[in-house]
């Protein structure tokens, strides 16, 4: 009986001593090696709600710290939630959380504004880039337009002198046609007056 009476005592001694271990681990931030400390205690002594409490503690402060640096505020909040209504654990880490979670609440809000307001300045930056490729797209098209106006012009033109050369040549033609018949009107005159000649001749010999 005195045996078993002397290792409660050390069991109890030793519940007790990694339970204050546990806990300062758990105000030092070491959560780590708070959760392996608590989780001892609740091996030997599933019943102790305080080792219980400062366990989840210690798990949702290392959760809270990891989603802090994702800039995952909501999950921090959420988890400091928990430790706050917790029953028991350490008053030190729950002060911690309440404090914590209101700096949270205000990085929370401000991270979600410089977000909305990154939204809004990549949308006008697109605006912009949009408003630019059209404009260089209507310049482009302003510019095709004009020399494809300018080619019709030019083709247009070569039309209108093929056209005025053909002309030219046509009245030329007409010209050597006109001076050939001119020509040709002493020559039968000359015929005529040939014939006339030839005629007289015998008449004249006759007469002889």
């Amino acid at each position: 009986m005195i045996i078993t009476i002397f290792f409660t005592g050390c069991s109890a001694f030793k519940k007790d001593e990694l339970l204050n271990e546990g806990k300062l681990a758990l105000e030092k931030h070491e959560y780590t090696k708070a959760q392996d400390l608590l989780s001892q205690v609740l091996t030997a002594d599933s019943t102790n709600e305080n080792a219980r409490s400062m366990y989840m503690q210690a798990v949702k402060m290392n959760d809270a710290a990891e989603y802090e640096e994702k800039q995952n505020y909501d999950k921090a909040i959420e988890c400091l939630n928990v430790i706050e209504n917790l029953k028991g654990g350490s008053s030190e880490i729950k002060k911690e959380a309440s404090k914590k979670k209101k700096e949270f609440i205000k990085l929370n809000e401000e991270y979600k504004k410089s977000q909305e307001e990154r939204k809004e300045n990549a949308k006008d930056v697109s605006s912009k880039e949009q408003y630019k490729l059209e404009q260089d797209a209507l310049k482009e098209n302003q510019k095709q337009d004009a020399l494809k106006e300018k080619e019709e012009q030019k083709a247009q033109e070569e039309e209108n002198n093929q056209q005025d050369n053909k002309l030219e040549n046509t009245q030329g033609d007409s010209s050597q046609e006109n001076t050939g018949e001119v020509i040709q009107t002493p020559s039968n005159n000359q015929s005529q007056s040939s014939n006339t000649n030839q005629t007289h001749q015998p008449q004249q010999e006759s007469q002889i």
